[in-house]
């Protein structure tokens, strides 16, 4: 704690009330305002991470992010022993009930980012090696989802967690054929193009991540910030809300066009998008680590596998009103093809 004070002192603040609210965070209470003091995940010899970050978000970041308070020798930052900290005005929630942020807003937010940062990026192999990988896997977890329901059914009496796989095959099941159904949309990898759109993605989006303040989404917690294609944020956070029984599945598909809207969302990206929200593979990683694990009950496993098979559930959900427009699109591009074709 002592260090700590040093620390708020640096900010030439005095006269302050301190309060813990996390281990990694302080609710700082002065005459002037109330801020808040974070440690960030980078150690103090990390500074060549962090500074790009803060250095990125303090040109670009005014409406997505609280500003960062400046010490007395102008630095957005403080170095301490083992880590880097930074203090940034308090910002609280102006509504209680869930979804802690207003959709809508969050979307804009989202939209704006990505929009702002979007380059075209030539190198692109990394992903689309990761896309086959994962195509793979799609197809291999069909045959890993037959092996497991004949292993449970062998049982001369099965388990709560065998009986919850076997409830959930069906939808399984069909996930796993819709994932065929995406593929066969997308070119094979020698005919992908090699030139998509890169944009700054926020890196960890969940909900305790967003603060909702008069109709305004602001992003905390950018420490995990990278350039990459913008379904990877999008994916990341609908796939960490869909664990949640209460997730707004419908409302996320009703507000959606606003992000699409504003960030101006290419068909290619709706395909990629729909295929990223399909994740059986964190059902079947989830399931292997049950099995082995022993100090679970048999409800407590149940539980925990429920989580992953929502996330596909209501992954499949958004990614069927994704594909839907894909469809849609695509049928509209090659009638004005068609059209231009016959006018020539």
């Amino acid at each position: 704690m002592e260090e700590i004070h040093n620390f708020i002192h640096s900010y030439g603040i005095t006269g302050y009330h301190i309060r813990r609210v996390t281990d990694k965070l302080h609710r700082v209470e002065t005459d002037n305002g109330v801020f808040a003091f974070k440690q960030s995940r980078y150690h103090s010899n990390e500074e060549g991470k962090w500074r790009p970050i803060i250095n990125w978000l303090e040109m670009n970041g005014k409406n997505l992010t609280p500003p960062f308070v400046h010490t007395t020798d102008g630095l957005p930052y403080v170095l301490g022993r083992n880590h880097i900290y930074y203090l940034t005005p308090w910002v609280e929630h102006t509504k209680d009930e869930y979804p802690s942020h207003d959709i809508e807003s969050f979307f804009r937010s989202l939209g704006t980012l990505h929009k702002q940062s979007k380059q075209a990026q030539s190198n692109n192999q990394g992903y689309i090696e990761y896309l086959w990988q994962k195509k793979e896997a799609s197809i291999q977890s069909h045959q890993l989802l037959l092996e497991k329901i004949e292993a449970f059914e062998k049982r001369h009496y099965m388990p709560p967690l065998g009986l919850a796989v076997c409830s959930q095959y069906k939808q399984l099941h069909y996930t796993l054929e819709f994932m065929k159904e995406l593929y066969q949309e997308l070119p094979e990898r020698d005919r992908l193009p090699d030139n998509l759109s890169h944009v700054i993605n926020h890196g960890n989006l969940k909900n305790d991540h967003i603060i909702q303040y008069h109709g305004h989404s602001y992003f905390l917690n950018w420490e995990q910030m990278f350039f990459g294609p913008p379904v990877l944020d999008l994916s990341r956070f609908f796939l960490n809300d869909f664990r949640f029984h209460d997730s707004p599945v419908e409302e996320y598909k009703k507000k959606f066009s606003v992000y699409e809207r504003l960030y101006g969302i290419t068909n290619q990206e709706r395909l990629l998008l729909a295929i990223h929200l399909i994740d059986t593979h964190h059902y079947f990683t989830r399931l292997d680590r049950l099995l082995r694990e022993d100090r679970s009950s048999e409800l407590e496993k149940v539980q925990k596998l429920e989580k992953s098979f929502r996330r596909i559930v209501y992954g499949r959900l958004i990614a069927e009103s994704l594909f839907n427009t894909f469809q849609a699109q695509q049928l509209k591009d090659n009638e004005s093809k068609s059209t231009l074709d016959e006018m020539q």
